[in-house]
């Protein structure tokens, strides 16, 4: 069923009130960061090849749209309110004529509702688009913080995230997931690959966020030469040097960066006070 001239005027002016209320959207953007987690978790190899995009225009279910690789597209309509039915504000209508587009135009494509009352009775959907819809709930917080201490799904999408795993403290939680929100408010929000959320994050966390599927750094072999002369146990693992001594009493860890290393090159430190000193 092609858009009619009516269509795209009711698109046109569900799109323009759409992006005046993404600019406060504090619960859009919360659940955009929990989405980015997830996917950047099993996407890792294939950070290029996946998408997201924010108020489509000429979607009728609009508020982010995930491309996946083979072409799979994924509609979300966020609704943060305390009552919502399928009657509500053409809600059924907006996801029948999106169901109806995206078929004609031989989409492989899923339609999700994600709503933040879990009393709410949006979650018995309607039968003609229940084999293309899901209603999904997600909690709204008034904080990013917040979310991750009381909403455990999206605490492990974080956790997953992180270098350390289950081991990762909270407070590297809390910047993995701010580096995320930032990442998302910094880009244009059109088509924007996680590879560009990626390359973002590492920007804002500046060395203090680490997360699986940053491309690990080299360290040359005299560096290497180096701390195991001075007894230092190691590893790399994206972009930090992960060090302890023996027994492991010692311990820290350290953005490797160029600089650094040709700091440990150039003082080539004896002994494993002079390292720890150099690399504290």
């Amino acid at each position: 069923m092609p858009i009619i001239r009516r269509d795209r005027k009711y698109l046109k002016n569900k799109h323009r009130g759409g992006k005046n209320n993404k600019k406060g959207s504090q619960y859009e953007n919360f659940y955009a960061v929990y989405c980015l987690a997830m996917l950047m978790n099993e996407y890792q190899q294939q950070l290029e090849a996946v998408c997201l995009t924010s108020q489509v225009e000429d979607a009728f279910v609009d508020d982010l749209l995930i491309e996946k690789p083979v072409s799979e597209k994924i509609y979300h309509q966020l609704k943060d309110v305390k009552t919502l039915t399928w009657k509500d504000n053409g809600l059924l209508y907006d996801f029948t004529k999106q169901m109806e587009i995206s078929q004609e135009k031989g989409e492989c494509f899923h339609l999700n509702l994600i709503y933040s009352n879990a009393d709410s009775s949006v979650k018995e959907i309607p039968e003609d688009i229940s084999s293309c819809t899901n209603a999904i709930y997600f909690p709204a917080y008034s904080s990013l913080n917040q979310l991750l201490l009381s909403y455990s799904p999206f605490k492990d999408a974080i956790l997953h995230m992180a270098v350390d795993g289950e081991k990762a403290e909270n407070d590297k939680l809390f910047g993995i997931a701010g580096a995320l929100l930032g990442a998302w408010d910094s880009c244009g929000q059109i088509k924007v690959s996680l590879a560009e959320i990626s390359a973002k994050m590492q920007s804002i966390g500046k060395g203090y966020v680490n997360v699986k599927g940053y491309p690990t750094v080299k360290i040359s072999d005299n560096s290497r030469m180096i701390m195991d002369r001075c007894g230092l146990h190691f590893h790399i693992d994206g972009i930090k040097l992960y060090w302890s001594n023996g027994n492991g009493r010692l311990k820290g860890e350290i953005e490797w960066t160029p600089d650094l290393e040709k700091r440990l090159l150039e003082e080539a430190p004896t002994d494993l006070f002079g390292i720890v000193e150099l690399l504290s």
